[in-house]
Parts: structure tokens; C-alpha cells; sequence
């Protein structure tokens, strides 16, 4: 008996063998095509399902059938697989840049242009609070309008004419300090209801490239800028002329003193002696000369020092007679 159900078991798994292979090839065409449909099928998905994230960036999950986006985690770098039902975003959280000039009213009420150049990056670990919140024009929605109102709480507490002594780094530290501490933190709850609370934005560094102000307040505060410059010369000036009236002074005192003390000390005797060497000079000199000699010391005239020197008598004019001695 047992020969026979083992001969038996045997047979029937021949059986379903060859009526699945008989089955098979009546069906040859219909597999194959279902074949080839799974697989354009699985062509078609493969792009939703296989996600790739380049370096320097996040993918954030959103799913359909299971709460919406992630917020409290991200794709990392690499590829990865989801659900084709399933949707995923990429955010770049490289340093990244932009320049926009604001035109903000100033204390007194006239409008000036500032331009700014602003540095910053998206924080990976906030990048699926960011996507729920603001989503990919984040930098329309988010970080051009906050740096707009903290520039106009600057330029609103200043007039235009400040901006000329204001310093531009003053300007910056403002907008950078106050760009790390109020920039916009996200407020959600994680799966588990907790609060929470990320930064979305790291802002890296703040530049106020240009500043431009009205033209009448321009030429006004170039005008005023000139007039204290001319002021600030005539300063000057006058401070000069007190230190040269000062020298005049002086000199004419040390000159003053001289004469006193020259004029103590002169004798004739000593003014003799000084013309005796200037008559020795003259006569040892090769240059041409004429020296008139006939003074009573026997000094040239002109060095003549008697009492009685007198100046020459000037000859008589044409046509007269001279008197006798």
C-alpha cells in the first residue's frame, strides 16, 4: 500500500507539471505582454520612487497618504527610495547670495535708496519646516521682506544728512545683529506634539554696497560740507597769522636787544679798527674799483667815522660864477 501511494504522489506532481507547462505555452503571447507592461510600468514609476540628492542639499518628504510633509527629518545626501504615490523637494543649503536696493523713508519723511547684498543659507534640519511654511520662494516670502523691515526700522530713526556721518559698518552691524536674532524661527509641532522651533534661515553676513539720497539733499549737505570746510580754513588762517604776528614779535625783540647791546659796545676806536680791515679787503681784492680816499682817519669816504665828515659839495650849475673862498 505504501509503494502504491508513493508511485501515486509522484504521478500527480507530474500531472500539475505538465498541465502548468501546457498552460504556459497556450498563454506564451498574453505573458508575455504582461511582462512587458509590468516592466514599462515599473519604467515609468522608477523616477517617483528612486530620489537622488546631490551634495550640498536635503530632500524634504511629503506624504500623501501619511500626514504630509516631514518636518522633523530629512533625506541626506545619496539616493533614496519612497513611495511613487509619495513626493519629494529638494532644497539647496549651500552659501548662497543676493543684492536688492530698498527704498525706505527717513525721519524727516524723504526716501532714500540703500542697497544690500545679503549672504545666507538654509538650515538642513529645518529645511521640511521651511517647505510647510514658506515653501520654495522662501526667499521672496521670507527673507527679502524681513531684511526690508529691519532696514526700514534703521533708516526711520536717522535723517538723511546722518548718512553722511554715519558709518556704512554701523549700518551692517545693525542689520546683521539683528538679522540672527529676529529672523523668522519657525513654530510647529513634531509627531509627538512637541514644540518646535528651528531657524530657518542662517544669515551669514549682511553689505549696504550703496546708499543713495536725494538729489536736493545731496546738493544741500555737499554745500553745508563745503562751508564747514571753508570755515575750518579760515581756522586756520587766523591761527597762522597769530603764530606769525607772534614771530614778528619775537624777532623784533631779539633785534631791539641786539641794537641795546651793540650800542653799548661800539666805540670809535672799535669802528676805526673795522674800517682799517675793509680797506685792506678793498685793496686786496681783484675786482675793479674806484675808492675815494680823504677822510680825516684816513679812511675811504664812505667809511669815514669823524665828526666832521661831511658829503661833498655838488659842483655849480652851468653858467655860473663860483664864489671865492
Amino acid at each position: 500500500m505504501k509503494q502504491v501511494a508513493m508511485s501515486a504522489a509522484p504521478s500527480a506532481r507530474v500531472r500539475y507539471w505538465n498541465r502548468a507547462q501546457a498552460w504556459v505555452k497556450e498563454h506564451t503571447v498574453s505573458l508575455y505582454a504582461l511582462t512587458l507592461t509590468v516592466l514599462l510600468g515599473l519604467l515609468a514609476i522608477a523616477p517617483r520612487m528612486v530620489v537622488e540628492v546631490p551634495a550640498g542639499s536635503v530632500g524634504v518628504l511629503w506624504k500623501r497618504f501619511a500626514g504630509g510633509t516631514v518636518t522633523e527629518e530629512v533625506m541626506p545626501e545619496g539616493t533614496h527610495f519612497i513611495f511613487p504615490w509619495d513626493e519629494s523637494t529638494l532644497y539647496d543649503t549651500r552659501l548662497r547670495s543676493f543684492t536688492r536696493e530698498y527704498e525706505a523713508v527717513a525721519a524727516n519723511g524723504l526716501a532714500i535708496k540703500v542697497e544690500v547684498a545679503l549672504r545666507y543659507r538654509v538650515n538642513p534640519k529645518a529645511a521640511g519646516l521651511l517647505h510647510k511654511l514658506a515653501g520654495k520662494e522662501y526667499l521672496e516670502t521670507l527673507v527679502q521682506p524681513e531684511i526690508a523691515s529691519l532696514l526700514y526700522k534703521f533708516v526711520s530713526k536717522h535723517t538723511p544728512a546722518n548718512f553722511y556721518s554715519v558709518k556704512r559698518d554701523e549700518i551692517q552691524d545693525f542689520l546683521e545683529e539683528q538679522a540672527k536674532i529676529d529672523f523668522p524661527i519657525g513654530n510647529d509641532k513634531d509627531t509627538s506634539g512637541n514644540p518646535l522651533r528651528l531657524a530657518m534661515i542662517h544669515i551669514d553676513e549682511v553689505l549696504v554696497s550703496n546708499v543713495t539720497l536725494p538729489l536736493t539733499v545731496r546738493q544741500a549737505i555737499e554745500r553745508k560740507a563745503e562751508q564747514e570746510q571753508m570755515m575750518q580754513e579760515y581756522d586756520f588762517r587766523i591761527a597762522r597769522e597769530e603764530k606769525e604776528k607772534e614771530r614778528k614779535r619775537i624777532e623784533a625783540e631779539g633785534i631791539r636787544q641786539f641794537q641795546d647791546i651793540v650800542a653799548r659796545t661800539i666805540t670809535p676806536e672799535y669802528l676805526r679798527l673795522r674800517g682799517i680791515e675793509a680797506t685792506q679787503s678793498f685793496a686786496t681784492s681783484s675786482n675793479a674799483k674806484t675808492i675815494i680816499i680823504g677822510g680825516r682817519d684816513g679812511l675811504p669816504v664812505i667809511l669815514n667815522t669823524g665828526d666832521d665828515a661831511k658829503p661833498a659839495e655838488q659842483p655849480a650849475a652851468s653858467g655860473a660864477e663860483a664864489k671865492p673862498n
